[in-house]
């Protein structure tokens, strides 16, 4: 009589294929979470797009810009003005301003991981005619808008402004050492 050989998988073979399963998941998590990154950045520079027009027709219908010194928005709810600075009042003060060319809620612009949505800085050093606009990007797609943040997307004249009067370090148009009060710190 002949041995019979049962057919079936080996303990090796079904390591192997419990292995590359497990590599073809990974590869497609890591895929699909940057792909929803990226998504998020594009909506968030578009939302700033939109933000940035709607204080081009603020300045067409009165002058300058809005009046606000710095609005940051890195909190997530805005408490008292000794909280947070008054940066959270600020913000509600541009997004009034803004109302009647553009809707917006600022917490569209918010990166998962917390942070500040925005910076807006308009200098009344210069009665309000310039500004500049920022929003935090989870990757790196700010990296050729002209302003000093790779991780974030940039406009305005104010970005552009401290690029081009500074060079090396601290020429960035919002120094976030000092807690993001300086503008054009300076350069090398």
């Amino acid at each position: 009589m002949g041995i019979t050989r049962r057919s079936g998988f080996t303990i090796v073979e079904l390591l192997i294929v419990v292995v590359v399963i497990g590599i073809l998941a990974a590869i497609v998590t890591v895929a699909y979470t940057g792909i929803q990154s990226a998504a998020r950045d594009s909506s968030r520079i578009a939302t700033l797009n939109q933000l940035q027009k709607a204080i081009e027709l603020y300045y067409v219908e009165n002058g300058d810009y809005p009046h606000i010194l710095h609005g940051l928005g890195y909190e997530s709810s805005c408490g008292s003005q000794t909280d947070n600075w008054g940066h959270c009042d600020r913000l509600k003060t541009l997004t009034d301003a803004l109302a009647p060319y553009a809707k917006f809620d600022p917490t569209e612009l918010s990166v998962p991981s917390g942070g500040f949505y925005y910076a807006y800085a308009s200098q009344a050093n210069d009665n309000y005619q310039t500004y500049g606009l920022m929003v935090q990007l989870e990757g790196d797609g700010g990296a050729n808008d002209g302003g000093y943040f790779s991780n974030a997307y940039e406009v305005g004249q104010g970005p552009s402004y401290c690029m081009q009067a500074y060079t090396g370090n601290n020429r960035d148009w919002l120094n976030k050492s000092s807690g993001y009060h300086q503008r054009c710190y300076g350069g090398d």
